[in-house]
């Protein structure tokens, strides 16, 4: 890939953010050892404060791979086995199947959060109890799990006792540098949701982040903070043995359009084979990408529940978007057709013209309001694979694993 000037790299996330109606954009390259990141948009919207290149935002599910790396820390010193359950964890998954989501877990807690508490103990008491099932065993396919991850934090603070916060401070985030990363920060952007699913119009988001989570998707951080991150996992000076960041980065399990090692899901781009994690949460939206044979990586990061809509056409500039898949002819799309539901989720598909017309509706497992999203079509890119071709979630990819099911990200099942 040419080398990316900072001017250009302005204008494309300029562009990217103006078309989407983005609050603010953040965007950096590392490449040949040099970033170069900039900042477009502002910080909250009625406020005439500016995103720069080191402002701080939330990076949602970009912590799973922190979390995974600090697994690794204890795992290459004997302390944490990764084919054996979470000490003290009543769940029969391995470490290693939750840290790459085929743990046979729903994604969320089966009970509100809000009364476990924000004290030191409060994630071991919550992994005490029993998390809500999938009609899967372990081992079995991919299902995005934030629960997981809480399993895999709680046995980490069992082990070291400590906190997993002071955990992740001592043996990852202060080896590395990262100064603008934790689980607090002064004056980040503001995180907003669209008012209405698939609208422009933007309003602040609540702020309110359950404690328990925080290993699942609780860190604010920044560009610069997230590049160098990446380089300690295209091989540069940091924690993890070569070894561990090999492992984490081989495939473990595969779901529609990507295969997931630990804690990283890994792509086919353009540029190569990629690795990476997205993240959503709170009216924030982010990415982390990096070619391991390029030494080349990306950061994005956005105050938007679109974000992602805008950071796809920047890395789709960069040529580091996931490959183009061609279009597939299926004789008879009324085997997919139905109503399928998963926790939190019920999804309607309707073949129409060779295409899946897909329908969501979503419960937040924050605020427990119901939203319908605007309906998509789908195109077969695959026997049972689709891709969406229109909307903000365009390029999502979704598939039916085996009949019955289908897993857009969280696997659902098939009600009528």
């Amino acid at each position: 890939m040419e080398r990316v000037s900072a001017q250009q790299l302005a204008e494309w996330a300029a562009e990217a953010r103006e078309r989407w109606s983005v609050p603010g954009l953040a965007v950096g390259l590392l490449q040949d050892r040099e970033i170069v990141s900039v900042g477009d948009g502002v910080l909250e919207l009625g406020r005439p404060d500016r995103v720069s290149r080191d402002t701080i935002f939330r990076i949602a599910s970009i912590t799973k791979p922190f979390t995974a790396t600090l697994a690794m820390t204890l795992a290459q010193e004997g302390l944490l086995a990764l084919d054996k359950p979470p000490p003290g964890a009543p769940i029969e998954a391995t470490v290693r199947q939750l840290l790459s989501h085929q743990g046979g877990l729903a994604s969320e807690w089966p009970e509100p959060l809000d009364d476990v508490g924000d004290d030191d103990e409060a994630l071991l008491r919550l992994t005490e109890g029993r998390p809500a099932r999938l009609p899967i065993g372990a081992g079995e396919l991919f299902s995005y799990c934030n629960a997981g991850f809480w399993f895999v934090a709680a046995a980490i603070a069992r082990g070291l006792g400590m906190t997993f916060e002071e955990a992740l401070r001592t043996r990852v985030l202060e080896p590395l540098g990262l100064r603008s990363t934790g689980f607090e920060a002064d004056f980040p952007a503001r995180g907003h949701n669209q008012v209405e699913k698939g609208g422009a119009e933007h309003a602040p988001a609540e702020e309110r982040y359950p404690r328990v989570r925080r290993s699942g998707g609780g860190l604010f951080s920044s560009i610069g903070d997230l590049l160098r991150f990446a380089e300690h996992h295209l091989g540069g000076p940091g924690p993890l043995t070569a070894e561990a960041v090999s492992e984490m980065q081989r495939p473990v399990s595969a779901g529609p359009g990507f295969r997931y090692g630990l804690g990283w899901f890994l792509w086919e781009t353009p540029s190569g084979p990629a690795v990476g994690h997205p993240g959503s949460v709170l009216g924030y939206e982010s990415l982390l990408r990096f070619v391991p044979s390029k030494r080349l990586a990306v950061a994005a990061l956005s105050n938007s529940s679109r974000g992602y809509a805008a950071i796809r056409d920047v890395i789709r500039n960069l040529g580091l978007a996931e490959l183009e898949r061609p279009e597939g002819a299926l004789a008879d799309l009324t085997e997919f057709e139905g109503r399928y539901q998963g926790q939190g989720i019920e999804l309607e598909f309707v073949a129409e013209d060779g295409h899946l017309r897909v329908g969501l509706t979503e419960v937040d497992p924050f605020s427990g309001e119901t939203s319908v999203y605007p309906s998509v079509r789908a195109r077969p890119i695959g026997a049972r694979e689709f891709e969406i071709v229109e909307g903000e979630w365009r390029g999502d990819r979704f598939d039916f694993p085996r009949p019955g099911f289908v897993c857009m990200g969280y696997l659902a099942t098939r009600i009528e």
